[in-house]
């Protein structure tokens, strides 16, 4: 009985060591600080000793308020700087500040799959904005790209899980994307989306920047629209399931097959 209990206790601490955040944005070639452009996060207020893990501990409620930009960022408290860029540019999340896993580098440390979304502000001042406007998706990411990490390097074997790099953002230290070329000129929401599936308790980890899109050439009309939260329901197949299932484990160089939840992606 004692053996059970100091397994499971090392069990939830190593589990504890791989949550992640995505507040830094990157864009003109650079790394910009953490919540230098992505709104501020909360720490969780449970009863957890270690400050740095209570900022990275993840959502699991998919009614929340906090699945729009994380832990009480719906409303935007922090100084946070808007970024301008052109509709096609390309833009990047990069995971960290702080790190937790054992190797004190910041990644996408859980299997899963990403996305990203935006939303249009309503008006010019997109600090006070809430996120509660429509919302669309313009990337989703589920197997392996030329941005997941190289598991052939030397550097990054010890990483290497056969059941979990299937999926193209496990370990990855930042992911990149463009911004659709026929995107309405405005102020934006832009929010990075990781999900780490489970059975009953998916983790989601969500972050938003604040952008300023230019567009002076065609604009296009973005669709399907949503409301967030409102995009996922607990116990819906797509989002809730063991990685380590039969259907995986079958399959697990390829999950070309595996489909991710709606709503499509507008390419613009």
């Amino acid at each position: 009985m004692k053996y059970a209990i100091i397994l499971l206790v090392a069990l939830v601490f190593r589990q504890s060591q791989a949550h992640y955040l995505t507040g830094r944005l990157i864009f003109d070639n650079h790394w910009t600080d953490t919540w230098e452009y992505v709104r501020k996060i909360s720490p969780y207020d449970g009863p957890l000793s270690d400050p740095n893990l209570a900022l990275v501990y993840p959502n699991t409620d998919p009614a929340s308020l906090d699945l729009r930009c994380g832990r009480n960022a719906t409303k935007n408290w922090s100084t946070t700087k808007t970024a301008v860029l052109k509709a096609g540019d390309k833009v990047g999340f990069g995971a960290g500040a702080p790190t937790i896993s054992l190797d004190k580098i910041a990644r996408i440390y859980h299997p899963g799959f990403g996305s990203v979304w935006m939303s249009k502000s309503p008006h010019d001042d997109v600090d006070r904005y809430e996120g509660d406007g429509d919302w669309f998706k313009i990337l989703q990411i589920v197997g392996r790209t030329e941005q997941s990490l190289d598991f052939e390097d030397p550097g990054n074997k010890n990483l290497y899980d056969r059941y979990k790099a299937m999926w193209g953002t496990f370990n990855v230290q930042s992911w990149n994307f463009t911004i659709p070329a026929t995107t309405p000129p405005g102020k934006y929401l832009l929010r990075f989306e990781h999900v780490f599936p489970n059975t009953y308790d998916s983790q989601f980890y969500v972050n938003c920047a604040h952008i300023e899109v230019v567009n002076p050439g065609v604009v296009g009309t973005p669709s399907p629209l949503v409301k967030i939260p409102g995009i996922y329901e607990r116990g819906q197949p797509d989002v809730y399931f063991d990685h380590y299932n039969s259907s995986f484990i079958e399959h697990p160089e390829d999950i070309s097959w595996f489909i991710p939840p709606q709503p499509n992606v507008w390419k613009g």
